[in-house]
């Protein structure tokens, strides 16, 4: 009786953990806009934000901190205004630095008057304000001085029987800044991410590799599943690995499907939860790189073919921005 007992309250345990997505709170939001300022000209042309970096590191600059996958996508600690904040690096994210309304706050950004915008991501769609930050920076390392960032009109919590346990994190650095460096390395067997800053990446001789481009503010690559070539672009805030619309799936090979029954599970995105379906590919190659067997997943509101970072969190990989190549080593973990 007491091991069924026992039995039944994990089962509801299991049931009842979640992840939501809600509007930030009134308190919250109030904050954000009670001190905001007016836009500074300089940073719109033509009605566009037009980004402004402001660096504070010299060319040649090597830039090395710690490594955390703790939610299954890389980040890194950094400081925003003088605050310790963890911050993701997300080369799915059309903004270069975005954070939730609550990370926001906390850091004392501004918003900017009038400066609002949409987002799209995993689950929907996002309100966004403009805000000003005064620094930005990696561990000890002063990178960027004010500049212009996003905000979430959102927070993400974990939830048990629909109670809030925790607030969640979830704070982006994005293409458009990542994409200023030379190469970004994110080396998880080391725990280890660099970012070199105007200095060319030198690949090892035994590295696979396969190229990208870079259109309408995201990274492009071509992966082929069986006798199927997929055209994907390359999330690494992302923790999945190749998610597939619903007609990209119909042209994949069965043969290349090691699990033909998808089961279920939900995903967290910047615009909610939504329901998707998993499975396992046993033929995908990147380039030199084969990279199954290779989870993917889809869902009815999938609209773009993406490959995560989840073929990837064993690995040493470099995108090397100049050279258009991601570079990837299998190395041991220390």
């Amino acid at each position: 009786m007491i091991r069924r007992a026992l039995l039944l309250f994990a089962l509801l345990l299991l049931g009842g953990c979640a992840q939501s997505v809600n509007r930030a709170s009134r308190t919250t939001l109030a904050s954000l806009q009670q001190n905001a300022v007016p836009a500074d000209p300089a940073d719109f042309e033509k009605g566009a934000l037009k980004v402004r970096y402001r660096w504070q590191i010299p060319p040649g600059t090597i830039l090395k901190g710690p490594l955390n996958a703790t939610l299954g996508i890389p980040s890194i600690p950094g400081r925003i205004n003088g605050h310790p904040t963890t911050l993701i690096l997300d080369t799915g994210n059309a903004f270069p630095v975005l954070l939730d309304a609550n990370s926001a706050s906390a850091v004392q950004m501004q918003t900017i008057r009038g400066g609002a915008l949409k987002g799209t991501g995993i689950g929907g769609n996002v309100d966004v304000l403009l805000a000003r930050y005064d620094s930005l920076g990696f561990g000890s390392h002063a990178v960027l001085g004010q500049g212009v960032g996003g905000v979430f009109l959102h927070s993400y919590c974990n939830t048990f029987a629909g109670v809030t346990l925790s607030e969640m994190q979830l704070n982006l650095l994005g293409l458009p800044f990542l994409e200023q460096f030379s190469s970004l390395t994110i080396d998880a067997p080391r725990n280890e991410v660099i970012f070199a800053y105007k200095r060319p990446f030198q690949p090892p001789p035994n590295a696979a590799s396969f190229p990208f481009t870079i259109e309408e503010g995201r990274i492009w690559i071509q992966i082929k599943v069986g006798t199927q070539t997929v055209r994907a672009f390359f999330d690494t805030g992302c923790g999945s690995g190749l998610r597939l619309t619903a007609s990209a799936l119909a042209s994949v090979p069965k043969s290349a499907i090691a699990s033909p029954r998808l089961r279920k599970r939900n995903a967290m995105g910047v615009g909610g939860v939504e329901q998707e379906h998993v499975g396992v590919l046993h033929e995908a190659t990147l380039g030199t790189l084969r990279v199954a067997p290779l989870e993917f997943d889809t869902s009815a509101a999938s609209k773009d073919v993406l490959l995560g970072w989840l073929p990837f969190r064993q690995s040493r990989m470099t995108i090397d921005f100049e050279k258009r190549k991601v570079w990837v080593e299998a190395t041991k973990r220390e």
